[in-house]
């Protein structure tokens, strides 16, 4: 929404944002964020039965943030120490916590079996023995998930955001040992509680195959443990990695729809062979938060080269937003106080860290820019505050959450003293 030329979002004027707290700025709408998961709730745990949605918290994490999602009665997946630290600062269900990582310390699986957490998800053998260990020493039973790679040949997405390759340092690969685990280690341990199996195929995906290939062999799995050993599994969570827009090119995901497809196959696959299903749980992030997002910066230095290109230099850059950088994650802009002017100049948006490849968007068309005017990125809830960094010693900006037209400061911008 735009009221005199300023860009709102979720009712609060940007430009006073910018203003009242300083660039650069994260901001994160609750409103946007609470929507997103009723909206999986109503179209998954509402329609299918036995079904569970986990927020996948390295996406955006924050003691408010996991509040939000305690009060909307999900669960959270968390992936280190640190982000299970902050779910139970928050006073998270811990019962609804899963514990994810392909390397947990010691330290980390201490944590989660001193505060009962609900599920470890296990990626390796080592982790296996460690973690058995430490329950018998605190004379506690814990319930599991192992950690599968499907092992597919082709994810449509950036190589670096896929996990559901054979190639791959996340889960245990599908093969006889693997098997032999599960029979002669898992079943019978006094301190290891098998609910089932995890698996996570990648991230920003926008349609079904990859999904379905990796559930059949899973699949495969489930049901030579039922039918060999008379396993049954409880609990599959098939992850992740719903895809959203960042550019205007881009077409939104109908999340009702994929989820229908999967569910459909996964329906008709237990009831073929007559097996019961177990319970399906997904792990959405990105998708709850990334739309919910955005980041204000303020223009600095303007520099045109004749005939090549005109940079406009921003006051962040990779240290609040490193996924350009990282696998050229592309995004869409508006002036926050011209946002109704035409948009007539085109700029290449440049970061202030000393690497050339600092770039956060190139080639934009924009209205024309003068120092000290204030840009918007849009969805940036996602992995922009998770994967802030102090490279140059540049400070973490501060993260605003608004809420129909009200804000509120949830975590304040790092101080020199703090560096």
């Amino acid at each position: 929404m735009n009221r005199d030329n300023h860009y709102f979002f979720d009712g609060v004027d940007t430009v006073e944002l910018a203003k009242k707290y300083g660039t650069p700025l994260y901001v994160m709408s609750e409103t946007m964020i609470r929507e997103n998961i009723r909206r999986l709730k109503k179209g998954f745990i509402e329609k299918y039965q036995n079904t569970g949605v986990l927020y996948a918290s390295k996406a955006f994490m924050s003691i408010a943030m996991a509040k939000i999602v305690n009060d909307e009665k999900i669960g959270i997946d968390v992936v280190s120490g640190g982000e299970l630290y902050t779910a139970l600062q928050s006073n998270f269900n811990a019962e609804k916590i899963y514990f994810h990582g392909n390397n947990k310390s010691a330290e980390e699986i201490e944590l989660a079996i001193a505060n009962d957490v609900g599920t470890i998800v296990v990626d390796n053998i080592l982790e296996l023995d460690l973690l058995e260990k430490m329950l018998k020493a605190n004379k506690k039973r814990q319930n599991i998930l192992l950690r599968l790679s499907p092992g597919l040949t082709e994810i449509d997405t950036h190589e670096y955001i896929i996990t559901g390759q054979r190639d791959t340092k996340f889960g245990f690969q599908i093969n006889n040992e693997l098997v032999d685990i599960i029979t002669s280690k898992i079943i019978t341990s006094e301190y290891l509680n098998l609910k089932g199996f995890h698996y996570h195929i990648g991230s920003q995906l926008f349609d079904t195959p990859s999904y379905l290939k990796a559930f059949e062999i899973i699949f495969d799995l489930i049901y030579l443990m039922n039918q060999k050993f008379g396993f049954n599994t409880e609990v599959l969570n098939i992850g992740g990695g719903f895809g959203i827009p960042y550019t205007d090119d881009q077409t939104p995901l109908c999340i009702e729809d994929l989820l229908d497809e999967i569910m459909t196959t996964i329906d008709k696959a237990f009831i073929n062979l007559d097996i019961d299903r177990p319970r399906i749980i997904i792990e959405p992030g990105r998708w709850i938060v990334g739309p919910a997002g955005i980041t204000i910066y303020e223009v600095g230095a303007i520099k045109e080269i004749e005939h090549v290109r005109t940079y406009a230099s921003i006051d962040g850059g990779m240290t609040d937003n490193i996924r350009p950088a990282l696998y050229a994650a592309k995004y869409s802009a508006d002036v926050a106080n011209k946002c109704d002017d035409e948009k007539t100049s085109l700029y290449t948006i440049a970061g202030k860290a000393c690497e050339s490849g600092d770039i956060l968007i190139k080639d934009i068309l924009l209205p024309r820019l003068e120092s000290g005017d204030y840009l918007v990125i849009h969805t940036t809830g996602a992995y922009g505050f998770s994967m802030a960094n102090n490279y140059n010693r540049h400070r973490i900006p501060a993260v605003i959450m608004t809420n129909c037209g009200e804000e509120r400061l949830i975590i304040r911008r790092q101080s020199y003293k703090d560096l």
